[in-house]
């Protein structure tokens, strides 16, 4: 590949990653407070850590989507009714 074909394709690779990577997920739920989220995903985390301290990741998301709570990236600042769980 030449040289000039190669600076392109990387700025578009760079520039790919970059948009994919923006922002971190967080969970809402209508209505819900910091209070609601923090002892649902208290409970959740209990509920996904069978033994020995490590956390299954799915087990705690899908207890918490159970909750009524909906996991989504947001960029900074976090809109308000945002938290962000064990991630």
């Amino acid at each position: 590949m030449t040289r000039s074909r190669t600076r392109p394709l990387a700025a578009l690779l760079l520039l790919t990653l970059g948009v994919a990577g923006c922002g971190l997920h967080y969970w809402s739920r209508q209505g819900a407070s910091l209070d609601d989220f923090n002892r649902d995903s208290a409970g959740c985390a209990r509920e996904a850590n069978p033994a020995y301290g490590i956390l299954i990741q799915e087990t705690y998301r899908r207890c918490l989507r159970g909750k009524g709570w909906v996991r989504a990236q947001q960029r900074e600042p976090v809109p308000p009714g945002w938290y962000r769980g064990i991630e």
